[in-house]
């Protein structure tokens, strides 16, 4: 700078001349402050999206409260069914054992109260059979399984009793049955036999709807009886035992000195025995 221009400055006059007041600035309008994305930032709103922040805040806290019960109560429901199935698989089960139990205990009972009717029988037939029959018994029994006829054992006992008292060869009589002469067969033949014998008339009497003691007369008069029973019913009766006899010996008659057959006159028709279901019935327990 020159020394014109240091007189320039001291020549200028110190503040405003007189009469004249210094002028108030003029404010400048406020311009918004823009944030980086470019929104305003509006310090008004900023208090209101607080509170609206910290509602969505709540209401998330409060859903995850409700999910949280929701999960518990799904847990307890879950836990009470487990334990409603547990309780019911442990009573199905208790049912079972007790169940298993008294079956247990019914068939004991049950093979308990066969083996006292088996001693019983055992017993009874030993004093209405004799001892040359009993000695035949396992026979009897054996052959009687082997035909699916084992019920029918003490009856098979009471025939040979009527038939022979166990003191023939042929001691069931059954030679014939096979077409054989009589008394052809030995004593084990013989029980074979009969059992194969009886075992046919079983299943007709089965077939025919007849009754045990049609059975057993059958043995004697031949299976034509049985349809001749069916025919009337199929029920045995001493009568119409009676009426084949007549049938098929033309009404022949004899003598027949058997106590069995006091009540009737002590006689019978020429064809087999029309006493023998009584005969056999003797021997037969109760």
């Amino acid at each position: 700078m020159d020394d014109r221009d240091d007189r320039r400055l001291e020549d200028l006059p110190d503040g405003l001349p007189d009469g004249q007041q210094k002028e108030k600035p003029e404010e400048l309008p406020e311009v918004p402050v823009m944030t980086g994305s470019g929104e305003q930032a509006d310090t008004t709103k900023k208090d209101g999206t607080d509170e609206k922040e910290e509602t969505e805040k709540e209401r998330a806290r409060a859903a995850r409260r409700r999910r949280r019960r929701s999960r518990a109560r799904r847990e307890r429901e879950r836990q009470i069914r487990l334990q409603r199935t547990l309780l019911i698989i442990g009573a199905l089960f208790m049912v079972l054992l007790i169940g298993s139990w008294i079956a247990k205990r019914k068939e004991a009972a049950e093979k308990a109260a066969e083996k006292r009717a088996e001693e019983k029988l055992k017993e009874e037939e030993e004093e209405l059979l004799s001892d040359s029959v009993l000695q035949y018994r396992d026979l009897v029994e054996y052959y009687a399984e082997e035909e699916g006829i084992e019920e029918y054992v003490p009856v098979l006992l009471a025939i040979m009793e009527a038939e022979t008292k166990g003191e023939r060869d042929d001691v069931m009589q059954s030679s014939e049955s096979a077409g054989l002469e009589p008394n052809t067969l030995g004593p084990e033949d013989s029980i074979a036999q009969a059992c194969d014998y009886f075992r046919g008339l079983v299943d007709r009497a089965e077939d025919l709807g007849c009754d045990k003691k049609t059975i057993i007369q059958a043995y004697n008069y031949g299976p034509g009886y049985m349809y001749y029973v069916a025919e009337r019913g199929g029920k045995h009766s001493f009568d119409l035992a009676v009426e084949y006899a007549e049938k098929m010996s033309d009404g022949r008659t004899a003598r027949y000195t058997h106590y069995i057959a006091d009540d009737n006159g002590n006689w019978m028709y020429l064809y087999g025995n029309m006493y023998y279901v009584k005969l056999v019935e003797q021997y037969l327990p109760e």
